[in-house]
């Protein structure tokens, strides 16, 4: 399912403008970057949660050249589902096995 078709469906189902919903997925984006970037939680309950993780630069060396290379730190970010949405994809999944 690509972004348009997500966009498209969640207009529907919300009975929203593509364009509303647009908007929010824009700025929902924009609070995970704001916040996990500041390596704090985003919750959405029943959901999960998105976290963000430093990782610590590092020294690795290329196999082919043998240099040695310095990358920067930087944001992981992580996303934990939530114990409702874990229940509610393994039920759907028992549904389709029958």
């Amino acid at each position: 399912m690509q972004h348009k078709d997500i966009v498209a469906e969640l207009a529907r189902r919300l009975e929203r403008g593509e364009a509303d919903v647009e908007a929010l997925a824009d700025g929902f984006a924009s609070l995970l970057k704001e916040h996990c970037g500041a390596l704090e939680t985003v919750a959405v309950p029943g959901f999960g949660k998105f976290e963000g993780e430093k990782l610590m630069e590092r020294v690795e060396v290329d196999s082919a050249s043998g240099r040695r290379m310095l990358y920067p730190p930087e944001i992981r970010m992580t996303f934990v589902l939530g114990t409702r949405l874990k229940t509610r994809i393994a039920e759907k999944g028992e549904a389709g096995d029958e």
